[in-house]
């Protein structure tokens, strides 16, 4: 089918120095390293072919029949020349990695014909200007990388939602940086031109989580702190008011037994007036004896 043609094209006049097992006699979707299609095997969606020693320009219309593919790598090789205008075709690219090449020039100046990009990887080349504004249509982008090129100029103010990892480092971009970027941490604008104050505003450096990052909501501390003055005021208040209520029952039963001990002294128990009746009659009565 076409794509294989415009394979072999691709390798015919862009020769790799690493043996690739590509000939016309054998199926591209079978055989042919580096190399995926779709299920019904008629057209190839993936081209994985880093380190392969390709140099020089990519020929045109060669990748660029290639109408569906979604993923391409070409990086540590190379490749030099300007960003091949006639990528705008390949409307199906989801990641796109040319890394670690010899890529020159400005950027595209319209990233609208790849609105499906999640994975944009064009650092350690030789790009040179600004970054175009259109980038902010890439609403689908999760990872940005464009650090040790030759960048120039203001940052354009792109808020992409779903953007989880950013580096723009290495390059000589200035001015000031967009309050939509000041998420990213500090390492992400390193070895650039910005201002101190832009530095400022720049977060730490968190670990590189693709990102992640969801987390739980955590009380503010004023009103962590006054929670805990008011529950201390209340355990000192009601401490306080239970040993009223104890002094106030112990000083009650002393006061009283005290006055029950008083009534006993003057008015004595009529069972206790009677022992002491019996006890003088007695006494008389062995007087009487004795006599």
């Amino acid at each position: 089918f076409g794509d294989k043609i415009a394979l072999l094209q691709f390798i015919q006049k862009m020769p790799p120095t690493r043996f690739l097992n590509w000939n016309f006699n054998t199926h591209v979707c079978t055989s042919w390293a580096g190399v995926t299609c779709n299920k019904d095997q008629t057209m190839v969606t993936a081209l994985m072919l880093p380190g392969f020693g390709f140099h020089g320009s990519i020929p045109p219309y060669t990748l660029s029949r290639l109408s569906g593919l979604q993923r391409l790598s070409l990086r540590n090789n190379d490749i030099s020349g300007p960003f091949p205008s006639d990528f705008a075709n390949l409307r199906n690219l989801t990641f796109l990695y040319l890394q670690f090449n010899s890529f020159s020039g400005p950027l595209p100046s319209d990233f609208s014909f790849w609105l499906n990009l999640v994975v944009l990887n064009l650092s350690h080349n030789d790009f040179s200007g600004g970054i175009p504004s259109s980038i902010s249509n890439l609403t689908h982008l999760t990872t940005l990388d464009l650090s040790n090129n030759s960048l120039s100029g203001e940052i354009p103010n792109f808020d992409l939602p779903h953007l989880r990892f950013l580096n723009l480092s290495s390059n000589h971009f200035n001015g000031t940086l967009p309050h939509s970027l000041q998420r990213f941490p500090s390492s992400s604008f390193s070895g650039n031109n910005f201002s101190s104050q832009v530095a400022e505003v720049i977060p730490p450096t968190p670990s590189p989580s693709s990102l992640p990052p969801i987390t739980t909501s955590q009380p503010h501390p004023h009103k962590s702190r006054k929670i805990s003055e008011t529950a201390l005021l209340g355990i000192i208040l009601g401490g306080s008011a239970v040993l009223f209520f104890v002094i106030a029952v112990t000083m009650l039963a002393f006061y009283q037994k005290k006055e029950t001990d008083q009534n006993n002294d003057i008015n004595p128990k009529p069972q206790k007036a009677k022992q002491l009746k019996k006890r003088k009659q007695t006494a008389e009565s062995d007087e009487e004896k004795s006599e």
